[in-house]
């Protein structure tokens, strides 16, 4: 015990001290030199545009504005990523369904969530449920295959197989002092009622604030049609139960201007629902008591100096806790109950420095430490839950070189962990690096037209649950690890008379991830988690936008996304060797269409999926292929708009999850009002 401690302690004190050196390198500099960061860090991004910033991308990355998330019929963030190409979304339908998202066949764990320029986190499960964060306060969603492209983040950025990463709008330090926002009511099928406001405001020359809060009401009885085997006339219409959901999110962001390339900014956000979790369909049993009840808040600090023309410094502290309560009515419990409390806590620290050698050569270090744990309350005790504790520290060292023709992009990472348990085993210390590079380059001189390639090596440490779940977890289960390889290209075309905006991507990937972490049975009533899996991916995404100027004022734009992913299970000795690997379509894509004129605005957006198992590649266990069409109109009217959606027009029942009926056709209604 002893020795764990002095481990965690030395890792504690190695990243404290590193982010010391970074914080006085960063004042020492701030004596020296004057400040003129801001052009040349941002020169790529305001003299070249948005849209050559990711066209010269040596990474894949995709991005949806604030036009273009209002132009799409969704709710929240999970919504939105459906969207972009090469996501699988899990749904577990209804309204207060869990949504997680899986990039590139590589699960849901593998992809971080980031959120104003932090990861968040479930140590307990590994997945962020995005059905939380409405984007009504969002100003911009991107993904990113591999890592971000702008090296200067923390190092935390560096540690996931993709990252889907979303943030709030605060006003521009340029903008008067003049209060805006919006306010929403919306109202639709399934009982749903709900309220936000969003406000944002310079208050002075120096403080600026943000603040959004919404709340939903909704009772997720929504009809579906049960089938009883194959024939179309066995089968009747049911109606989902113990759908209903009850939330509140709230959140607020300050900054303060230090001096005038030195902020400040605070982050605090709350979130509380009560739901029923409406559990699968099973022919003519549709049973379900389980009830989840969520509370979680974090608050987060972040202060950044553009020191110099060659220097620049940031640092981050955040606080995460996380309650849920489970809780299952069921006859073959004691007492006819179920119920578990589990309760998780996260303390994190970042810092970081970037370094311009000279204009087209940049260098970038950051040191992360955060430490999680996890407790446990339920009626059916556990017999040694070891109640465990993890300290993760990493450091990142990365450089990117930039010329108006070739990108180059490397960075090393290094990660280590100790984790300690009260009682049992804990699992053991990991001590790892992972090299990433990428490149891009310009193939045409007069033409944007650039080819691109990356390499990435990463790896993703078990969950509580993995680790220490009672006669499920496995201490000594090792890390799943992963190899990432991209080539495609990219191409911004603004010359064609017939078509002046048109934006293209094409990427072929190859992942192979080893060590993955799947659950074997013992015998016929216990399983256990074990480093079996091997799992070969290979894929293409597509991406098309077009912009159609229609008349004098009026506007049309298409983007198409498509994706094919072969992601085959090569476990040997596996039931599922050379099949698809569950929940992963061969095909899948949307696609959108939105038209602009004066103060109307309407649009038609499409998702669909091809056919996808649960389980080995049989008959039984397929899920049909689906496709479910939406349309919108809005109008605009002074500072008001009403928008109309229809969601699933054509009526479609389908599943994402097996078992799991998503809801066919339903509206939403949405009155704004901008001031």
């Amino acid at each position: 015990m002893f020795k764990k401690f002095h481990s965690c302690f030395h890792l504690f004190g190695t990243v404290l001290l590193l982010h010391a050196l970074l914080f006085c390198s960063a004042a020492y500099s701030q004596e020296q030199k004057t400040d003129t960061l801001r052009s040349r860090i941002l020169r790529e991004v305001v003299v070249t545009g948005r849209q050559l910033q990711i066209a010269r991308a040596s990474l894949p990355e995709q991005i949806k504005t604030t036009k273009e998330i209002m132009a799409l019929n969704a709710a929240n963030v999970a919504d939105v990523a459906q969207y972009f190409s090469g996501v699988t979304v899990k749904d577990y339908g209804g309204i207060g369904g869990m949504k997680t998202v899986s990039l590139r066949g590589m699960g849901a764990q593998h992809t971080g969530i980031c959120y104003d320029g932090l990861m968040l986190s479930d140590i307990q499960s590994g997945e962020v449920d995005l059905g939380r964060f409405s984007i009504d306060n969002i100003s911009e969603i991107a993904l990113n295959n591999g890592q971000p492209n702008d090296i200067f983040q923390s190092a935390r950025l560096f540690a996931s197989a993709g990252i889907l990463s979303f943030k709030t709008k605060l006003p521009d330090n340029t903008e008067n002092h003049k209060l805006s926002g919006k306010a929403t009511a919306k109202t639709g099928s399934f009982g749903l009622s709900e309220a936000g406001i969003f406000l944002m405001q310079n208050i002075s020359k120096k403080w600026a604030y943000n603040f959004s809060t919404d709340a939903s009401v909704a009772d997720g009885k929504y009809q579906f049609i049960q089938h009883y085997g194959t024939s179309d006339n066995l089968s009747e219409i049911l109606t989902r139960e113990n759908g209903d959901i009850q939330s509140i999110r709230s959140e607020v962001n300050i900054r303060y201007r230090l001096r005038e390339k030195e902020n400040l900014t605070l982050k605090s956000n709350y979130f509380r629902s009560e739901r029923g979790l409406p559990g699968a369909v099973t022919w003519y049993n549709s049973y379900s008591k389980e009830r989840l009840g969520d509370k979680v808040f974090f608050a987060q600090i972040h202060y950044e100096n553009r020191i110099s023309d060659k220097l620049q410094y940031q640092s981050f502290a955040k606080f995460n806790s996380a309650r849920n309560q489970y809780r299952d009515l069921n006859d073959g419990y004691e007492n006819g109950i179920l119920e578990e409390k589990f309760s998780q806590k996260e303390y994190y620290l970042s810092s970081g420095l970037r370094y311009l050698h000279f204009d087209q050569l940049q260098l970038s270090a950051s040191a992360d430490w955060w430490y999680n744990d996890l407790l446990i309350e339920s009626t059916m005790p556990f017999e040694t839950f070891p109640y465990p504790t993890r300290h993760t520290g990493l450091i990142n060292l990365a450089t990117k070189y930039i010329t108006e023709r070739f990108t180059l992009g490397a960075n090393v990472l290094y990660t280590l962990t100790r984790e300690q348990v009260r009682t049992g085993a804990a699992s053991p210390d990991r001590n790892k690096l992972s090299p990433t590079v990428s490149l891009s380059y310009k193939i045409l001189e007069d033409r944007e037209l650039r080819i691109r390639a990356f390499y990435k090596n990463i790896f993703r440490v078990p969950t509580f649950n993995e680790l220490y779940y009672q006669s499920l977890g496995n201490h000594n289960l090792r890390p799943e690890n992963a190899n990432q390889f991209n080539i495609g290209f990219t191409w911004i075309e603004t010359e064609i008379p017939f078509l002046p905006e048109l934006e293209c991507s094409v990427d072929g990937y190859s992942n192979h991830v080893t060590d993955k972490i799947v659950a074997t049975p013992r015998d016929l009533f216990h399983w256990s988690m074990s480093n079996k899996g091997e799992v070969d991916i290979q894929g293409l995404d597509a991406n098309l936008k077009i912009g159609i100027p229609v008349k004098e004022s009026g506007k049309l734009t298409v983007t198409i996304n498509c994706s094919y992913q072969r992601a085959t299970d090569v476990t040997v000795g596996s039931a599922n060797y050379g099949e698809q690997i569950p929940y992963t379509p061969f095909y899948s894509g949307s696609g959108s269409a939105s038209y602009l004129h004066g103060i109307w605005e309407g649009g038609y957006n499409l998702v669909f999926s091809g056919k996808r198992w649960y389980g080995q590649n049989t008959v039984d266990t397929k899920i049909d292929a689906y496709r479910t069409h939406s349309i919108f109109a809005a109008a605009h009217y002074k500072t008001w708009k009403l928008t109309g959606e229809i969601i699933n027009i054509l009526n479609k029942q389908y599943e994402i999850i097996k078992f799991y009926p998503m809801p066919r056709r339903n509206f939403r209604l949405t009155l704004s009002k901008y001031f």
